[in-house]
């Protein structure tokens, strides 16, 4: 059996100086924008002062942006219509919006929430909600998705999406994120330089060179997609590990390194046992546990095998520097 870590790893590479490149090239091509054709629900509105304003009812704010560039707001009891522009990934800008001037109930955020779109200036879509950043960093407008389902919870937070596998990653991003909190799993900054380190020395040797032709710019941009990476991978690692000296059961292989599956899926049983999650919809429950109770999907690592043996106590950076760990 092989991990086959390096060609994926290159390939990761390849598209971070890709997306480099990209940004670089592309800062002035008009956008079509993933923001066109979607409605959004006012969640909060975070101040730079750690203020924070939440409507009473969420369905009294929204935001519409309509393909032709137009938008449409509705703030309580006033409405706004103006013009929205993204000319590269992240940015964001409205035109002047005019708006009705009706006198809200007590309470109403809608002066407050009208004042905040002339400042933005950028935006970043994540675990399906959308963030709005104003100018110098003034404020930051939460949304959801409008006419979602609440499909599933975790912590207490409501989880809206139409689409099961982004369910599941949000689940897992809360429940691993957590646990690693609770138990200290982070790479630490001298584990990262190393990691680096060994990717250059595998990079040098494979004649992997394309870094040199960058910009000093792009060059630090790189640095910090690849510096990312080998945070995640670590992280990644140490969860596994920490799960697996946990629960145990069979580790299975991965392209980015060892999963202990049978830890995974008791730890996760365990959580929804505690109350931690709960899937509504039945449909997107099946799909949420099929990776772990689907044998048919995985390959595993023979029990007693030095690949068992070796997948958590090898640190991932010990790995780069082959292709092959061991035959089985």
């Amino acid at each position: 059996m092989y991990f086959r870590m390096m060609p994926l790893l290159m390939a990761l590479l390849l598209l971070c100086l890709s997306a480099v490149a990209v940004a670089s090239t592309d800062s002035t091509a008009k956008n079509t924008s993933e923001l066109a054709g979607t409605g959004w629900q006012l969640v909060k509105i975070m101040s730079m002062d750690d203020s924070v304003y939440q409507p009473d009812d969420r369905s009294g704010y929204r935001v519409e942006f309509l393909e032709d560039g137009s938008v449409a707001i509705l703030a309580d009891c006033n409405r706004g219509k103006g013009s929205w522009t993204s000319e590269s990934q992240g940015r964001l800008e409205f035109g002047p919006i005019a708006s009705t001037k009706a006198l809200c109930p007590p309470g109403s955020l809608s002066e407050r929430y009208l004042a905040q779109f002339q400042w933005v200036r950028s935006y970043v879509i994540k675990e399906s909600h959308l963030f709005l950043a104003t100018k110098a960093d003034g404020s930051i407008i939460e949304f959801r998705p409008l006419d979602v389902p609440v499909v599933a919870t975790v912590f207490g937070e409501e989880i809206r999406t139409d689409d099961s596998a982004e369910m599941q990653q949000i689940i897992l991003t809360r429940l691993f994120d957590r646990y690693a909190a609770e138990h200290s799993l982070k790479a630490a900054d001298e584990e990262i330089e190393t990691w680096i380190a060994r990717m250059q020395e595998a990079m040098d040797a494979d004649g992997f060179n394309a870094v040199n032709e960058l910009t000093p710019e792009e060059a630090a941009e790189f640095q910090s997609m690849r510096r990312e990476m080998a945070r995640s991978l670590i992280d990644h690692w140490k969860l596994g590990r920490a799960l697996y000296e946990q629960y145990g059961g069979r580790i299975i292989y991965q392209q980015l390194g060892p999963e202990p599956l049978d830890a995974y899926r008791e730890f996760l049983q365990e959580q929804q046992k505690a109350g931690a999650f709960d899937i509504e919809v039945l449909e997107y429950e099946a799909d949420f546990w099929d990776y772990f109770i689907n044998d048919t999907m995985h390959d595993f690592m023979e029990e007693g095998s030095e690949d068992a043996a070796s997948a958590f106590e090898v640190e991932p950076w010990e790995r780069l520097g082959s292709t092959e760990v061991s035959d089985s």
